[in-house]
């Protein structure tokens, strides 16, 4: 049977069966050792005496897929990407070197949405900030602002940035959608209105992100694009670090350009914190969107569906490229 490499750190941790299904049909396993994400190198050389790859947050670039691709000098057959994202995959060097890419498109997209949403109550209630006062033996007011009737603006409008337009109707909030590769009409069949990036900037009061991360969105969110916010806005972060400048966020932060943030993704995982020092307008989260029990059924449950009906010679459900 196929050798497969397993570098998501959380696969069979908390929900064993699909991990259990693999071993009871002969696979050979190799486990993710180092703990984390790898880089290229450590990835080129722990592939290259297999032939499927159960991904996590790893990057997946043309030196690695030159390297172990079974149209190339490897034997790497497929990535079946434990998640939804795919841009840490580099899909043309997967064609040209013929591994097939699958992913889990829809088996976190609640759970993400529910931390996305969290993150503007959390930011806007000040509650982490609140929990460390109390514990510090304090009783005081503590002002934040209100998410209902409040306006939204979703930059991206993907499964995710949906399921938060769904969310934060609930609190009767006005929804505007910046997503030039979505129909109007799309964003206007549950309640929202797609407007310019102009627009958007200008007028919310909440800004959630819901961007892959590309050359085009590659600091997407840059110190001028911070100076046309409304000054009373929220950043929430849950799609990928790269699309924001940190520098520019922080001296946002700083200055009172916007409000605060709340922010899951970032650049470099861990984040170096001492950039926030001094900060009580921010919440930072470890990258922990996908990380509850269902989403994570949904992600191995997914990944290992695609990796058995690739090699099992079956049309696996989720084929990216």
């Amino acid at each position: 049977m196929p050798k497969i490499l397993i570098t998501s750190t959380s696969f069979g941790k908390k929900y064993k069966p699909p991990l259990e299904e693999l071993r009871s049909k002969g696979y050979e396993l190799k486990l993710n050792d180092l703990g984390r994400p790898m880089q290229p190198d450590e990835l080129i050389e722990r592939l290259a005496d297999c032939e499927g790859c159960i991904a996590g947050l790893d990057h997946y670039t043309a030196d690695v897929l030159q390297a172990c691709g079974i149209g190339a000098s490897g034997r790497l057959r497929i990535i079946a990407r434990y998640g939804a994202g795919i841009d840490r995959v580099d899909l043309a060097a997967a064609a040209e070197t013929g591994v097939t890419v699958t992913n889990t498109p829809t088996a976190n997209s609640d759970s993400v949405a529910d931390l996305a949403v969290g993150l503007m109550l959390a930011v806007a209630r000040r509650i982490p900030m609140a929990h460390r006062s109390v514990c510090a033996g304090e009783w005081k007011n503590m002002y934040g602002v209100s998410l209902a009737r409040k306006t939204v603006g979703l930059i991206g409008f993907g499964r995710i940035g949906r399921r938060v337009a769904e969310r934060v109707r609930g609190f009767r909030c006005d929804v505007l959608v910046y997503d030039p590769f979505v129909e109007p009409e799309a964003v206007e069949q549950i309640g929202a209105r797609a407007v310019s990036l102009d627009e958007l900037l200008a007028s919310a009061d909440f800004i959630s992100l819901h961007l892959p991360a590309s050359d085009e969105t590659a600091r997407f969110l840059n110190a001028e694009r911070f100076a046309r916010m409304n000054p009373s806005a929220i950043l929430v972060n849950t799609s990928r670090g790269e699309v924001i400048d940190q520098p520019a966020l922080i001296n946002a932060l700083r200055t009172g350009q916007i409000r605060g943030a709340g922010l899951d993704a970032h650049a470099e995982e861990p984040p170096d914190v001492k950039a926030y020092e001094g900060l009580d307008n921010v919440v930072l989260t470890p990258h922990i969107g996908a990380y509850t029990e269902d989403a994570l059924i949904n992600m191995a449950t997914g990944s290992v569906e695609n990796l058995c009906a690739f090699f099992e010679d079956r049309e696996p459900p989720n084929v990216v490229a």
